[in-house]
């Protein structure tokens, strides 16, 4: 006989307070190195665009990832869900609509942060890929041309 419904929501929201807190950690310390480096520079000089968005993506995602999956469903109100017909409790609910709110919209927040950095990070990548593609032709045309 195989597990219920109940056991593998259960199992599920674990997982995901678990992979959460893996997270926050790996965020964290992204954040720690990012910092340093910019302590680092002289005269505390801005950071390089590509360390910047970084930072912006790993700020986004420690949010993310405490708000929605380490506190997952501890803000959410207590209630029932309904999975294949059969009706159980919601594991660790502990929040009310306010919380329930206020962890969407930073949800929402936060996510859309995190990608709006990963297209910025995509697009500055792709402009030094080839800003050093065009330089690169550039020299060679001038190897070959004497």
């Amino acid at each position: 006989m195989g597990l219920s419904n109940e056991k593998i929501y259960l199992a599920k929201v674990i997982a995901a307070k678990t992979s959460g807190s893996i997270s926050m950690i790996g965020s964290g310390f992204i954040i720690r190195d990012v910092m340093l480096r910019w302590q680092r520079r002289k005269e505390h000089q801005f950071l390089p665009i590509v360390h910047r968005i970084i930072l912006s993506m790993s700020i986004a995602d420690l949010f993310t990832s405490c708000f929605v999956h380490f506190l997952g469903t501890w803000m959410v109100p207590k209630g029932d869900i309904t999975i294949s017909d059969e009706k159980f409790p919601i594991p660790l609910a502990a929040g009310n609509e306010t919380t329930c709110n206020a962890q969407a919209f930073i949800w929402d927040l936060f996510t859309l942060a995190g990608c709006c950095s990963n297209a910025m990070l995509a697009v500055t990548c792709e402009i030094f890929v080839l800003t050093s593609i065009t330089i690169f032709s550039t020299l060679l045309k001038f190897v070959v041309i004497y």
